[in-house]
């Protein structure tokens, strides 16, 4: 899948180094109710759990990449040509639920915007079943509310204490649930 400026790959197990760039980096995993991984071993265990499985096939996840440009005179740099973000269902029971994360070299640039947008338009595709898809992110992640709400997600419900995580301070965190309905 691509749009005009991403580059989606179904995530696999040769995206495992880039993978562990994004989730070994306490920065990028700051508002991840997992946390980052501390070994290449434990990231395997992670990708594992979110790539194609003919048993689950509501999970569908990608790896995102900076595309060339046609007019572009320099290769990409060794940053650019690396995953930048991962992006799909993580799980869809009981409904299908949303998850992103991006590398801080990709914030700020709409990379976020482009590739959710283009997944969740997929999605629909792929699924004809599903009403809607949910996300559900920490109510001060201001930027990863910014994502959501181009991407015409619309805020349905705050679960107060919705999330426990102990590296966090305060460690019981609200979730703000978001939903985009099939158009």
């Amino acid at each position: 899948m691509e749009t005009a400026r991403l580059r989606l790959e179904p995530l696999d197990l040769a995206h495992l180094e880039g993978f562990h760039r994004i989730w070994s980096d306490p920065v990028t995993t700051q508002w991840s109710s997992r946390g980052f991984c501390k070994t290449i071993e434990e990231t395997k265990g992670r990708i594992t759990g979110i790539v194609p499985d003919k048993s689950r096939p509501g999970v569908d996840n990608y790896g995102v990449f900076i595309r060339p440009s046609s007019s572009q005179q320099e290769p990409l740099s060794a940053e650019e040509s690396h995953v930048i973000g991962i992006v799909g269902v993580h799980k869809d029971d009981p409904v299908p639920e949303l998850g992103y994360i991006f590398h801080p070299s990709a914030w700020g640039k709409g990379y976020a915007t482009e590739a959710v947008s283009a997944f969740v338009r997929h999605y629909f595709i792929l699924r004809p079943d599903a009403a809607y898809i949910e996300a559900k992110v920490d109510a001060k992640n201001t930027p990863s509310i910014r994502v959501l709400q181009k991407c015409g997600f619309d805020e349905i419900e705050t679960l107060v204490g919705g999330a426990e995580l102990a590296w966090m301070d305060p460690p019981v965190r609200d979730l703000v649930v978001f939903r985009a309905m099939r158009k």
